[in-house]
C-alpha cells in the first residue's frame, strides 16, 4: 500500500541520524539553534519543543510519512499564521522489515496473500516499532544535542530544562502501533493521532480470518473478551494461523486499551474513512466515544466518502485541531 502526498521537499530542512542502528529523519530542525540561542537571553527554567512522531503503513516506508511530515508542517505554520511561539518538527522513519529494513516481503502480507502467520507477525512487528519509537524519543534529543546552544552563563544561573512535547501520528499500520505505544507510555505522549488506526486487534483479526461480514452480528463482538475455545477456529487456524498463546497475549493488550487508557491525559485526533473495509470504523467506536466523553480536547473526524486511505481532508481536519493544542 503506497501512499504520498504531494509536497515541495525545499520548504523545510531535512535531517539524517543513525540511532542504533534506526535511519532516523528529522524535519524542520534547522529551526531550533536560533530558537534555543533565544533563552540565553529570554530567561526561562523550561525550554519547550514540539515533536511530531509518524508512522507508516504496511507495505509502506518512511517516504509515506516524509510526505505527511512536509503537509503537516506546512498547514501548521500558515494555520499558527505567525504566532509559532514553539517550533514544532516532524520525525519518520522506517518499520521493521519495510522500507530499508525489509528482510521477508511475505511476512508484510495477509491471509489471503499467503502468509499463513499473518496475525502474529503484524503484531510482533507493531511492538518492534514501539520499542523503536521509545528508543528514538529516549536518544534523539541528545542527537540534537540543543543544550550546545545555552551560554555557560545559563547553564549555571538558570539551569533550563529541554521539555520535548511528543506527539505521535500513525496511518493503518502506525496508526495501530500508535494507540498501543499510547497504552505502554502514557507519559511520554501530549497528543495522539491515529488514521484508520484499531484499538482492538483482537476483533479486527479474528473477524479477517473468520472473513465474518461487517454488517453481521458477529462482527460487532469484542474478541479480546473471549477464551480462546470460544473463538470456534478450525484445526488448521488453530495450528498455523491463530495460535492460543498468541491470542492470550494479544487480547490482553487490546483489554488494557479498553479499560486502561489514559484518555484523560492524553489528547486524541482520529480519523477514519467511513467505507473503509479493511479496517472498519467501527471496531473502534465504543473507544473512541468513551475517549470524547472523557476528553473534552479529543476528537474524532468520519470522512463519509473515504476508505482506508489518508486523505488530504483528514490532514486539513488534523491541522487546523493541532494549532489549538500545541
Amino acid at each position: 500500500m503506497s501512499f504520498k502526498l504531494e509536497y515541495n521537499p525545499d520548504t523545510f530542512s531535512k535531517s539524517q541520524y543513525f540511532i542504533a542502528g534506526i535511519t532516523t529523519y528529522v524535519y524542520n530542525g534547522s529551526v531550533l539553534e536560533d530558537y534555543v540561542k533565544k533563552f540565553n537571553t529570554e530567561h526561562h527554567k523550561e525550554i519547550p519543543i514540539n515533536v511530531l512522531y509518524l508512522i507508516h503503513q504496511r507495505e509502506g516506508s518512511y517516504k509515506s510519512t516524509e510526505s505527511f511530515a512536509y503537509n503537516i508542517l506546512k498547514q501548521f505554520y500558515e494555520k499558527k499564521q505567525g504566532d509559532v511561539k514553539v517550533p514544532l518538527i516532524c520525525v519518520t522513519f522506517d518499520n521493521r522489515n519495510h522500507g530499508e529494513k525489509l528482510i521477508d516481503k511475505l511476512k508484510n502480507l495477509d491471509w489471503k496473500r499467503g502468509n499463513e502467520t499473518h496475525a502474529i507477525d503484524m503484531v510482533s512487528g507493531i511492538d518492534g516499532n514501539v520499542a523503536d519509537l521509545k528508543l528514538l524519543i529516549d536518544y534523539l534529543p541528545g542527537y540534537l544535542n540543543l543544550d550546545y546552544y545555552l551560554s555557560d552563563k545559563v547553564k549555571q544561573e538558570v539551569q533550563p530544562e529541554f521539555k520535548f512535547k511528543n506527539s505521535i501520528s500513525g496511518y493503518s499500520l502506525g496508526g495501530h502501533t500508535v494507540i498501543r505505544f499510547a497504552s505502554k507510555y502514557p507519559d511520554l505522549v501530549e497528543i495522539l493521532n491515529p488514521v484508520v488506526g484499531c484499538s482492538d486487534l483482537s476483533s479486527l483479526l479474528i473477524n479477517r480470518l473468520k472473513s465474518n461480514r461487517i454488517e453481521s452480528e458477529a462482527y460487532d463482538k469484542k474478541y479480546f473478551y473471549f477464551n480462546y475455545p470460544e473463538l470456534d477456529l478450525t484445526e488448521d487456524q488453530k495450528k498455523h494461523q491463530y495460535p492460543e498463546y498468541f491470542h492470550n497475549y494479544l487480547s490482553k493488550q487490546d483489554q488494557a486499551i479498553f479499560e486502561n487508557f489514559a484518555m484523560h491525559k492524553i489528547k486524541l485526533f482520529a480519523s477514519f474513512g467511513a467505507k473503509d473495509t479493511l479496517v472498519p470504523p467501527k471496531l473502534t467506536t465504543v473507544w473512541t466515544e468513551l475517549y470524547e466523553n472523557t476528553n473534552n480536547d479529543s476528537q474524532v473526524f468520519i470522512q463519509e466518502d473515504a476508505g482506508h486511505e489518508a486523505t488530504p481532508e483528514m490532514f486539513d481536519k488534523f491541522t487546523t485541531w493541532l494549532v489549538k493544542h500545541i
